[in-house]
């Protein structure tokens, strides 16, 4: 009989008996804690720590002795150095921040006189494929201002262009429909340009544009005077054989280092200050200009100055390229190394300080000036000065000591700082010619142009040991077999 809930209820609530914990076994076996409660409570071990086992030094092996390093010969000439970067770009918009090229030297395309190709096939946006010649100088004005904002307030700008008459094109359409090869190069037609067989004068609407529109300072034209120039057909004018140079710049005081790029004085004026030097006549005694002084030339006859001012005529004879054939790139006339050296030379420093930012100028000592305030024996006094002073026949011997640079100098206090190489961009790049020049004179040469055939040309120009040579004008290194390259 199941019970009722209020019973259950009650028996659930009765309290339940006491029961003991079973007692643990093992605490004490032996009661030793029962029968000696005095006894300190137990305590375990301390745990046993690991044995700790010295360890060995490694066995003391004999090293052989290091080899004593022979001296490096020097690199032949000509060798690379790959300071020369080629890189693909557009001249109207360049990878470079702003201020930090120290010279730009370049070479824009002609207009209509050809097209530039990759692999055979007409790439666009190329400057000199507009359709008129008010287009071609924008377009060339609009690269001049990229130029002129990476360009350093203290750079230079040198820019070569050639002209064009205003005529049609010399490719005719044949029996086939085809024009010639000369045609097909991309040669326009400029009859619309101007009138018939009038010279159009695009080197000087540049120039003017630059000073008009950009505000940039036409420092001077240069006159590239070829003496090897191509043959023309003409029979009713002369034949052109040179082109222009114009050098630009963003204000009145920038650098120049003419006096690496002076050039031997005239016979002439070698005669003449030999007669003068022999005659004693100096600025102090008759007024006339000290010829000695200014040619360095002693009775001798020996030259001991730096030289003449260069000329704005350069008589420089154009120079074939010859292009390794697995290349396969159709090239045309490239730069001389010979008409860039003196542009990279005299307007681009060789060394930068890093503490001022100003590239190092050099310290000229004349001698024969007055008692030249530059000598080092003048400035601590054991050097009479010039018959002002009341100089004797011994001023007049020193009179025709020569010109030397003696240091270089920036705006640091002592010229004493790190300096790194000046930087030369090309922004039509083509063969590599500028890269290669500036590169073989210590400076960090840059070549950008639109066509991958050309930045091929221009990356193995730059790096072959013979072209090195020529930009250098030294002898070629003799040719080594590629089965010799395995051993070296």
């Amino acid at each position: 009989m199941p019970l009722h809930p209020r019973r259950m209820h009650r028996r659930m609530a009765r309290p339940q008996p006491h029961r003991r914990p079973p007692p643990r076994r093992h605490a004490d076996p032996q009661g030793l804690r029962r029968a000696l409660p005095h006894l300190p409570p137990r305590s375990r071990p301390p745990p046993r720590q690991p044995l700790q086992v010295a360890a060995r030094p490694p066995p003391r092996i004999a090293q052989p002795p290091a080899p004593v390093p022979r001296p490096r010969p020097p690199p032949p000439p000509g060798a690379a150095t790959l300071t020369a970067a080629i890189i693909r770009a557009d001249a109207r918009i360049l990878p470079f921040p702003d201020a930090s090229v120290d010279l730009v030297v370049t070479s824009p395309p002609y207009w209509g006189l050809r097209s530039y190709q990759d692999g055979g096939t007409h790439y666009d946006g190329q400057i000199g494929a507009e359709p008129t010649w008010g287009e071609y100088v924008a377009a060339l004005l609009d690269c001049t201002r990229e130029w002129m904002r990476v360009l350093k307030p203290e750079g230079s700008l040198w820019v070569n262009l050639g002209d064009k008459y205003a005529a049609a094109a010399p490719g005719r359409l044949g029996t086939t429909g085809s024009k010639t090869s000369y045609a097909r190069s991309g040669y326009r037609d400029t009859t619309t340009a101007g009138r018939p067989k009038s010279l159009l004068g695009l080197p000087w609407r540049y120039a003017l544009g630059c000073i008009d529109q950009l505000s940039l300072i036409l420092r001077a034209e240069v006159i590239w005077s070829k003496p090897n120039g191509l043959p023309e057909s003409v029979k009713d004018r002369v034949r052109r054989s040179h082109e222009q140079w114009f050098h630009l710049v963003k204000q009145p005081r920038y650098y120049s280092t003419v006096d690496h790029i002076r050039e031997p004085y005239a016979d002439r004026t070698l005669e003449q200050a030999r007669a003068d030097t022999h005659a004693g006549l100096t600025s102090g005694t008759t007024g006339r200009k000290n010829r000695a002084n200014i040619t360095g030339r002693n009775r001798s006859g020996t030259t001991l100055g730096l030289g003449a001012l260069p000329r704005s005529v350069w008589d420089i004879p154009t120079q074939p390229l010859r292009v390794p054939e697995h290349l396969n790139v159709d090239h045309f006339a490239a730069f001389p190394p010979a008409l860039i050296r003196p542009i990279i030379l005299g307007w681009s420093p060789l060394a930068i300080c890093t503490i001022c930012g100003e590239g190092r100028r050099p310290v000229v000592d004349k001698p024969g000036l007055l008692g030249g305030d530059n000598n080092p024996d003048s400035r601590n006094g054991s050097r009479r000065r010039s018959t002002i002073d009341g100089g004797t026949a011994e001023w007049q011997a020193r009179v025709a000591q020569p010109d030397r640079i003696t240091s270089h100098a920036c705006a640091c206090v002592t010229p004493t700082a790190p300096t790194r190489p000046a930087i030369v961009l090309d922004p039509f790049g083509g063969t590599g010619t500028t890269a290669l020049v500036a590169d073989v004179h210590g400076r960090h040469g840059i070549s950008a142009d639109m066509s991958a055939d050309y930045c091929r040309l221009a990356q193995w120009r730059t790096t072959d040991p013979a072209e090195r040579a020529r930009a250098l004008g030294v002898p070629k290194p003799p040719h080594i077999p590629n089965e010799q390259l395995e051993l070296l």
